[in-house]
């Protein structure tokens, strides 16, 4: 118990540290930005804003709700390190806005979703993606690039905004990346590094990176995330290579994987929403569960094969809520 809290109140220090060091960085920027332009009324009212953040710090105030005296909400506060009332507190106009905020970000957000059921030369490949809440921090991709394709599905530490967030840096990312044609464990470190520079450093990603060409070739860099499941000559396994998720470290290093699929062959993908899924008994679904389901269904197209997977996870969690984003991306070669 002693050492669970030493580790709480160590990352209550180092996300206090990040919060602090992000608002002496926009004081900064703001003064800059003052002494060009003379002093705008506006400029003067945000950094009025931030040196009362600051003073909240100094006071060991920041982070408490000046209404109820409550908790504001940290991943809110990442994204807005001015707040200083928690949800719960909002008057009703701030409440619309903040609706209106959220609703405007998940349009952003299945703006950024390929398109289902994408046919790639001899590839079948489609997706089901289905948030929690109104935004998600799973990211699913398809980037095709001449005669190969990169898939791309991976899930984003945290909910909420800031989670969405990170998964739309994640898009750009590897959009800007792709049409460079470096090799695909450059990407990924290119991809890392990226991150590590440009997101909070309590945030992270989980993703696989796949790579398939017309000849059934398949190359997978594998960043922390869970194991996909190959589906070959009718069995099924877990492609286990797997190195540290994205953004932990700078100078992590990745390797790739290889496997050669024939006819009839796929891979199946999936954020730990599918398995993490809950009955009422508190009993998770699991890859066991996950496997049973593939194992009726491996001669079905992507689409079908999604589709029974998702019957299968409903069917087991019954009347259980749904607590975490889930997406699945299979890919089937023809």
């Amino acid at each position: 118990m002693e050492s669970a809290q030493m580790e709480s109140v160590a990352v209550a220090v180092g996300f206090d540290s990040m919060v602090h060091g992000q608002l002496l960085e926009r004081r900064h920027q703001l003064e800059h930005a003052q002494a060009r332009t003379g002093g705008h009324d506006d400029l003067s009212r945000l950094l009025s804003e931030v040196d009362a953040a600051l003073s909240r710090f100094d006071s060991g105030a920041f982070g408490v709700c000046i209404e109820c005296k409550g908790e504001v909400e940290p991943d809110r506060l990442i994204n807005d390190p001015l707040l200083s009332v928690c949800l719960g507190c909002l008057n009703e106009a701030q409440i619309s806005a903040l609706e209106s905020d959220l609703q405007l970000a998940a349009d952003i957000q299945r703006g950024l979703l390929p398109k289902s059921g994408v046919a790639c030369d001899r590839w079948l490949v489609d997706y089901a993606y289905h948030p929690a809440s109104i935004v998600s921090g799973d990211y699913v991709d398809i980037i095709e690039r001449g005669e190969e394709f990169f898939f791309l599905l991976g899930d984003v530490s945290g909910k909420g905004m800031a989670a969405s967030l990170l998964m739309s840096n994640l898009h750009a990312i590897f959009h800007s990346l792709v049409p460079t044609g470096m090799p695909l464990v450059e990407l990924m470190s290119r991809a890392n590094h990226l991150l590590c520079e440009s997101s909070p450093a309590n945030q992270f990603a989980t993703l696989v990176l796949g790579k398939a060409n017309r000849s059934g070739e398949v190359e997978i860099v594998n960043a922390g995330h869970l194991a996909p499941i190959l589906i070959k000559n009718g069995m099924i396994g877990e492609l286990n290579h797997s190195g540290l998720p994205l953004g932990m470290f700078c100078s992590a290093e990745f390797d790739a994987s290889r496997v050669v699929l024939q006819k009839g062959d796929g891979l199946f993908l999936f954020t730990d929403g599918v398995t993490e899924q809950a009955d009422l008994d508190g009993a998770e679904y699991g890859t066991a569960g996950l496997f049973n389901a593939i194992a009726c269904e491996t001669a079905r197209t992507p689409n079908e094969l999604i589709r029974y997977c998702l019957g299968h996870i409903d069917e087991f969690r019954g009347q259980a809520p749904r607590h975490d984003d889930l997406t699945i991306l299979a890919l089937a070669y023809n």
